[in-house]
């Protein structure tokens, strides 16, 4: 193909540099001729001499002027894959390497790249080692591990150095990966526990007195207790029964809506004065004892109890 000798007074278009309009380089593949660029004519000439005589050929091909054979099928063809005159490759596909001017396969078939047949410098997806014959656990983020201490970045369910455990399936589920439980990649804690275990694998069951079978992780105490008439850590001591409605608070046991009206202190242990007089509600202290409704005749005092005690030292005069 011939390009136009000059435009407007200058190199050809095809020129990549030109002097005093003269061509001097031409683009990829063409070939200059003084002041013009001609296009090689063997289609797989990189560049050529003149348009019957390439100097070098495109990655993956050889023969000399004309580039018409392929390269020996093993040689890496997205480089220069092999000499100009011959196929001898520069370049040997995965799982070769270049020896006696030909590739020869690695020994190992989890060598991804080798310097002689046993030395293996790379390993394939999910083999590690010298020789890249151990397989990378399942646990391994895209089967891929470390080829020199088989150590990886965990997938979801997995723990350890080489993510080769799985994490209890109490455990909480994963969100990412179907029917895998989340921990700690190194640890294998638990991030947090399924209902009704605790511990930091989530190896211990709640105490079934718990509310919903709910407990603190790490501890095992019940987070709350059916209808709060229970407390402790087990839910297993009774509230009060001069609790209102015999409900009081998980830890402390204290009563938590207050005392039926004629109790009163912190479990309603107290007995309201028997000297108080009842509201019209019939609540007859308040929480420190106090009488709300005064006192009955020949009484005093915030808790009625003056006449009670002059009576005594009367009695006792």
């Amino acid at each position: 193909m011939m390009f136009n000798k000059y435009i407007s007074g200058s190199c050809d278009p095809e020129c990549e540099t030109c002097m005093s309009s003269l061509c001097r380089t031409c683009e990829i593949r063409p070939v200059f001729n003084d002041t013009q660029c001609q296009g090689c004519w063997y289609p797989y000439c990189k560049s050529c001499l003149d348009p019957f005589l390439c100097n070098m050929c495109a990655n993956d091909r050889y023969d000399g002027y004309v580039c018409t054979r392929i390269c020996f099928d093993l040689c890496y063809t997205r480089i220069e894959a092999c000499k100009f005159s011959n196929d001898t490759c520069y370049n040997c596909k995965d799982g070769y390497y270049s020896a006696e001017n030909a590739c020869k396969g690695c020994a190992y078939t989890g060598c991804q790249t080798c310097t002689n047949a046993t030395l293996c410098e790379t390993c394939k997806t999910g083999y590690w080692g010298k020789h890249c014959n151990l397989t990378c656990s399942g646990g391994c983020v895209n089967n891929t591990c470390n080829i020199d201490d088989v150590s990886c970045v965990c997938n979801d369910g997995y723990f350890g150095k080489a993510c080769q455990h799985e994490c209890a399936k109490t455990c909480p589920l994963s969100s990412m990966k179907a029917n895998k439980t989340l921990c700690n990649s190194t640890t294998g804690e638990c991030r947090h526990c399924k209902t009704g275990f605790f511990g930091q694998i989530c190896d211990s069951s709640c105490n079934s007195n718990c509310s919903a079978g709910e407990c603190e992780q790490m501890s095992g105490k019940c987070s709350a207790c059916p209808l709060n008439e229970t407390y402790g850590d087990a839910c297993d001591k009774p509230c009060s029964r001069k609790c209102n409605q015999s409900q009081c608070h998980v830890e402390s046991g204290n009563c938590s809506l207050g005392c039926i009206p004629t109790h009163y202190g912190p479990r309603c242990e107290f007995t309201c004065s028997t000297n108080c007089k009842p509201t019209e509600n019939w609540v007859v202290c308040d929480a420190n004892g106090a009488c709300l409704g005064g006192c009955v005749d020949g009484y005093s005092g915030d808790k009625c109890l003056t006449g009670e005690i002059s009576l005594r030292k009367r009695e006792s005069s």
